[in-house]
């Protein structure tokens, strides 16, 4: 499963200026801002008669200090354009069989400042055998 987190991550660095973090530093500067962080796969098995499968759902949340929804909003845009019906290549154990976006919301966190869009995705992928 963690290859399919490392494709999902890859394809984000390689898509986006903005860092892009599966552990957000502490204390980390405004001068960072905007960054986007990866959440753990959520996993629920999707088996047919003869093959493994799995659903996984992944949350993309971004962050701004940005005074406004501008940023927040083109750098939600960015993730959904990078990751929506991306062909994720295989992986040396998976084949992933689709990406797409299930879920969005964009909100102001209770520092009056802070920006966040929170995205979730929905992994479909398989066993190579």
């Amino acid at each position: 499963m963690s290859e399919v987190y490392k494709a999902i991550h890859d394809r984000l660095s390689a898509q986006l200026p903005e860092s892009v973090y599966d552990h957000v530093p502490q204390n980390l500067p405004d001068s960072s801002y905007p960054f986007v962080r990866l959440d753990p796969l959520q996993l629920v098995g999707d088996d047919v008669d003869d093959k493994a499968g799995f659903v996984a759902t992944i949350q993309v949340v971004s962050y701004s200090r940005y005074r406004g929804n501008k940023e927040i909003s083109a750098l939600a845009l960015s993730v959904y354009n990078s990751l929506h019906r991306y062909n994720l290549p295989d992986t040396a154990t998976y084949g992933i069989s689709g990406i797409q976006q299930t879920f969005e919301r964009i909100a102001t966190q209770p520092d009056g400042l802070t920006r966040n869009a929170v995205q979730q995705y929905e992994v479909l992928f398989e066993p190579l055998t």
